[in-house]
């Protein structure tokens, strides 16, 4: 502590800048008044927002782990909260969205450990058919929790709908009403939340518009485009332009127990394949397929999805870092490691893959996600 109290004011902001891994960060704002002057914010978003790699829960729930990109080490989290949770635990923004066996839900902090209580699951209007292994599919916040006007959207139940609230005013989930196809993602958009289905249709969901509960197509992924399995759609910002991502690959269901059949082929069978990125205009429903990231680089999972500035040795550009988040692996009884075995980062100019982690992190309750630093 006194060394710290010892070094000029200039010094103390140029090691705050330097700093990568954001529980350092927070730690050493506890060290001095004087750190804690230069230990700001915004003297830490002037570093790459590197994202961390949340592991799966292991046997000890209460210590959960986070790979650091930049420095290739696990570091532990003590966070009793997430503990046995359908952790699923999403990420967005930063925060983490838990569900818990009697279906209350929350919003943590994985190092402040704040939490903030969402409506409870009961309130959606077709709770009947929702259950705790398909509770909460994805989620995303407006903005941080810590604004007065943050909205929370979900995809949730067997049926993947959507739903919203707004923090600090509904003690209930609001279902938007509609009969297409499926949601894989929704994000927050120039100011709207938007969503992706199964059949590539782009919806707007104004929540704060005359019909809240209505969802309007305004894009529609053209058939040419629709050539290959398509496994999962996701949503992303990138440079002010709103990407569809497609992500295709192989997923072999378990055969009927009944059937005659070795052990081995009633596992479940996965794993991408490729990817395929399109920037869509909202404007006039134009789609075109893009290979240049704007020297950045893509994160799809569990979490909501986002965009990072590749300007971190660790980062490359032009690629999606990916983690596992097929549906069955953490259903089906005869898997039974569960998820976590399709990870990697995928070169969108030549189409290569590598790892990112070249450990194991498999679970049957909780996927390993991306988080993103965030106060």
């Amino acid at each position: 502590m006194g060394i710290m109290l010892d070094l000029p004011h200039d010094l103390l902001v140029y090691i705050a800048e330097k700093v990568d891994f954001f529980e350092d960060f927070v730690a050493l704002g506890g060290v001095c008044k004087a750190w804690r002057s230069a230990a700001t914010k915004e003297n830490f978003s002037r570093r790459p927002q590197i994202p961390w790699l949340m592991l799966a829960q292991k046997e000890d729930g209460d210590v959960r782990g986070f790979c650091s990109l930049s420095k290739g080490m696990i570091r532990t989290v003590t966070l009793p909260e997430a503990n046995e949770k359908r952790c699923r635990c999403l990420a967005s923004e930063g925060w983490l969205i838990t569900a818990e066996s009697d279906w209350s839900m929350t919003l943590l902090h994985p190092l402040s450990r704040r939490q903030i209580r969402l409506p409870h699951i009961s309130t959606l209007k077709d709770h009947d058919c929702v259950t705790y292994d398909a509770c909460i599919w994805k989620a995303v916040l407006s903005s941080s929790p810590s604004s007065s006007d943050c909205t929370v959207m979900i995809i949730q139940g067997c049926l993947l709908k959507l739903a919203f609230c707004k923090l600090g005013i509904d003690n209930a989930w609001t279902t938007i009403e509609t009969k297409l196809s499926r949601y894989f993602d929704v994000i927050h958009f120039n100011g709207n939340f938007y969503a992706v289905d199964g059949h590539g249709r782009v919806l707007l969901c104004d929540v704060e518009g005359a019909n809240p509960t209505v969802a309007k197509v305004v894009a529609k992924l053209p058939g040419e485009l629709h050539t290959r399995t398509i496994e999962k759609l996701y949503l992303v910002e990138s440079s002010g332009k709103l990407l569809v991502v497609s992500r295709e690959g192989v997923c072999v269901r378990p055969v009927d127990e009944t059937e005659d059949v070795d052990e081995d082929d009633c596992k479940l069978t996965y794993g991408t394949t490729s990817f395929q990125v399109f920037e869509v205009d909202l404007s006039n429903n134009m789609w075109t397929e893009v290979k240049n990231l704007d020297h950045k680089a893509l994160f799809l999972g569990h979490n909501s999805s986002f965009s990072v500035e590749a300007n971190h040795e660790c980062i490359k550009a032009d690629c999606i870092y990916f983690v596992d988040d097929c549906e069955e692996a953490y259903c089906f009884e005869d898997d039974s490691v569960g998820g976590g075995k399709d990870m990697g980062i995928y070169n969108l100019q030549d189409g290569s893959f590598t790892p990112h982690f070249k450990g194991e992190s498999y679970s049957r309750i909780t996927p390993p996600m991306w988080v993103a630093p965030s106060f």
